[in-house]
Formats: structure tokens, sequence, C-alpha cells
């Protein structure tokens, strides 16, 4: 995609002394006015490529996949992670019966949403002393010469009845959090030896298989461990699962130390994957989600906003929001302790699967974050907002909390911008920011903000360019600044 000419311009506003602190950016009259919306996409005719949605769990049938269909295919994310489900699927030795997952891939790919498939967990068939029926987080490398042959038959014949279908294998979940690494304590060696058995054996049927890890959190020692001990010659991604409240805290920097690891392994081949991570709608008080407000739909599908933006500015290949629908009972982890769960569909479970506000944000980030859209580079900056002299700490001045990420679309700069707060605060909408930004000449020649939480397009009415006294609303998740040709194929406009 090709960038207007960078010239440096700056496009600055002066101190305001008119900031003000609102409810919502529709209170706002003074800078911005309406002029259109975004218009959100489904997944068929969706063009996001790096998005998708956790569809795990249904190995443990946590939710009726048939309910869930249609409503999360109204939010055009593209991808959905997968858990394949030995104990399910394998219920007598020897005989596979793939008809349940078979039904999950081809629903999903009709609506336009490409499964990818984590491989996974133990089967009571070969393994003695589970902490759970279905044998969540046993791994078949302690139970036997037969337990382990009777898993490589399995993952291989589960790579031929979806060839055509299913081409990314991530080979076990979280394999460095002890719920899911049982009976021993989780060794990175172990998992590389896991990985190079699982690998070996979806390649004799699909030789050009992706193969992948996952890690809870982004842990660096362990995740170093795992390269070091030669996965590098086995994988083509590896994924994290980063749960922060905060999502951007020291974020880019572990992002950056977990892309060095792989260049000093010499597997700079291996794409970084956000593969899970979500914000739960409810929160209950004993969850081991610690959390002193119990959420609700609005923080849910801001975190949503949020964690898409900082994924897809690092560069990371794919960005998967946990998950589709909220657990029911038959959830379960290994060990013996089961952890009280929080509820993190972007769908509520039964009696009514209704979608919660995240799917309807999702068909507009999806829209905006499409394969039009790539990181770039700018300068913008928002502030001061302390006017200087005045004896308080700045530690609260959005000019240094703003968090800012670029990007380009359709050859425009399109600037992600917003306070990085803790969601649980529920901050309001801080108005007439003074803002800075230096970027191509004529790059913006019409400004518009766009609101990807209420799909709402505003014009800066305000003298923003020629050193006027424009500023900018800012908000708790990210706004859009950008021109109005940049989002013409995805607007409509109201003149």
């Amino acid at each position: 995609m090709k960038i207007h000419k960078l010239t440096a311009i700056a496009l600055a506003a002066a101190l305001s002394a008119n900031a003000q602190i609102c409810e919502t950016l529709t209170e706002r009259t003074t800078n911005l006015k309406e002029i259109g919306r975004i218009k959100g996409v489904n997944s068929e005719e969706s063009r996001a490529n790096r998005l998708g949605v956790g569809f795990e769990c249904l190995d443990r049938k946590v939710f009726d996949p048939e309910k869930v269909y249609d409503k999360i295919a109204k939010s055009g994310l593209k991808f959905a992670r997968c858990q394949t489900g030995w104990a399910r699927t394998e219920t007598q030795k020897g005989k596979y019966d793939f008809a349940w997952l078979d039904s999950v891939v081809d629903n999903l790919r009709a609506r336009g949403i490409q499964p990818w498939f984590n491989v996974g967990y133990g089967n009571p068939l070969y393994m003695d002393n589970l902490t759970n029926p279905t044998g969540v987080g046993h791994v078949p490398l302690y139970y036997g010469e037969e337990c382990l042959q009777a898993w490589k038959n399995y993952v291989r014949a589960l790579a031929r009845n979806f060839k055509g279908r299913v081409d990314q294998f991530e080979i076990w979940n979280e394999s460095n959090h002890l719920s899911f690494w049982q009976p021993e304590k989780p060794d990175a060696k172990e998992y590389a030896k896991l990985l190079k058995i699982s690998a070996d054996e979806i390649r004799k049927e699909i030789p050009a298989a992706k193969i992948g890890a996952a890690m809870a959190g982004s842990p660096p020692a362990y995740f170093r461990d795992l390269f070091a001990a030669g996965a590098g010659e086995i994988l083509d991604f590896v994924s994290i699962h980063p749960y922060d409240n905060v999502p951007e805290i020291a974020y880019d920097q572990r992002v950056r130390g977990a892309l060095s690891i792989l260049r000093e392994f010499g597997a700079g081949h291996v794409k970084l994957r956000q593969g899970e991570a979500g914000f739960p709608f409810r929160i209950p008080a004993d969850c081991w989600k610690k959390s002193w407000h119990p959420s609700d739909e609005d923080i849910q599908a801001k975190w949503m906003l949020r964690r898409f933006v900082i994924d897809l500015h690092n560069g990371l290949d794919m960005s998967s929001i946990f998950m589709v629908c909220d657990f029911n009972p038959n959830y379960k982890v290994g060990g013996k302790k089961q952890p009280v769960e929080a509820q993190w569909g972007l769908i509520e479970n039964a009696p009514n699967y209704r979608p919660r506000k995240a799917v309807e944000v999702a068909s507009r980030i999806c829209a905006l974050l499409d394969d039009k859209t790539e990181p770039a580079e700018c300068a913008f900056r928002l502030g001061p907002q302390i006017p200087e002299g005045v004896r308080v700490s700045r530690l609260a001045d959005v000019a240094l909390n703003a968090a800012t990420k670029c990007f380009a679309r359709n050859g425009y700069p399109m600037v992600a911008y917003y306070m990085p707060e803790d969601l649980q605060f529920k901050s309001r909408v801080i108005e007439n920011v003074p803002a800075t930004f230096v970027w191509g000449k004529a790059a913006i020649e019409n400004p518009v903000i766009v609101d990807p939480f209420d799909g709402k397009i505003y014009a800066v009415t305000s003298k923003f360019y020629g050193g006027g006294a424009g500023a900018l609303p800012v908000a708790d998740y990210p706004l859009m600044l950008t021109d109005r040709a940049a989002i013409a194929d995805i607007a409509e406009f109201l003149e």
C-alpha cells in the first residue's frame, strides 16, 4: 500500500482553556459534527484477515454451536480457534467419530469464518487417575507407549479427515500452565518433544500444514527455553495469551522481546500470534480473574477494540478474542481444583443465546482494520492538558499517558488514539484536548473521527489545520483520526 509522500508538517492546537469532561462523544457540540456511520461487515463479506474469535471448549460441550453460528457471523470476524477434543472423538479404542467437529468446521466455513485447530487434550481410554472426565490438560507423554501411540494415531486421523478444510494446527493449549500440563510440571523441553511428535504425524497427511504452539501469557523464560529446545525447526507460529486487565501494560516491549528470542534462535520465520485473550462480560467475586468491578458489555467491547488495535499495530499475524459464548457447568480444566469462571462470551449461553455489544462493535472494527489497513509510523501527540506552572503532578496528563497506534488505510493515515485507562474506571470522554500531528503533506485534507464503538463518523469542524485552536476528544477506547476519503468505501455519509 503506497502512502502519500512523507513531508514533515505540524498540525498544532494551542493549549485549550475549554477542556471538559463528557459522558459520551455524542454530548459534544463544539468541535465535531456527525456526518455519517461506518457500515459494519459480516464474516462472509469481511476482509479483516487477521481478526478472529475463540470457538473453544466444545470438546467439553460448553455451548450449543447451532445457536451461535448465525449470530457470530454478524461480527465480521474471519477466523475461529477450535479445540479438537481427543476424548470426545475417540470413545472406543481405534475408532474416530469426527461428526461433531465436521459440523463445526463446515458451518463456520459456510459463513465465511475459517477454523484453525488447537489439538488436545487427554483421553480416559488410555489414561488413569485423571482429574476431570475428559482428560483436559493430561499430556500423553506421561501415560506409557500405548497412550503415546494412540495420540499419534489420533492426530494423524485428524489431519487426514480435515485435509483441504483446515491447515493450521496448534499443538496443545497453554503448555506452561499447570492446569493444562498434567500430571507433571510444565517443561519446555517436554513440550518441544510433544510438538515434534505431533507435527510429524500431521505433516504425513498435510505436508504444508502450519504448526503452532500456545502459551499462557507471554512468558519470556519459558518462551526462550522452548526455542532453545529446537521448537523453531518445527513451528510456523506461536500463540501468546495476554489477559491483562489493561492490555497495553508493557505489551509492546513483550512483543519485541518475543521477536528477539525468535531471531536469537534462528526462528525469524515463526509468526507471533495473539491466539486467546479477552475480558469478561461478568466477573464473579470469587473468580480467579481478579477485578474490582463486575464488568459489563461496554467494558468487554472496549477492551476488545484495544486488544485488536495493539495486536495489529505490533504486526501479529492474528488477534483472537476469547470467546464466542459463555461456559456452562461442563467446563473443566486439569488439576484437582476447578476455578470459578467468568462470563467471557460475546454471546450469552442458554437459554437465550443473545449477542452482546461486542458482536456489533466487532463488525465495525473488522471494516476498519481490514486488508486495506496496515501498521504505519507517524508522530501524534495529545496535550499537554495541565498548563505548565501549575503545581500538580503530571502523572495523569494526557500527553504522558495517551496511546497512539498509527495505521494507513487506502494510502491515508489513520491514527487510533486513546487514554489506556483501566476500563473498570468507566472514564468519561475528555473534550478539547490539544493535538499535534505530523504526517505527509495533504495526507489529511478532510479530517474525520471515526468512533468504532457506536459507529458514528464526525467531521472535525474546528480550525484544526493551519495553526488554529482546534483540539480533539479523547476516550478510554480507540477513536480513529483519518481522512474522509480513507473510509469512503465503508461509510454511509449523511451529506
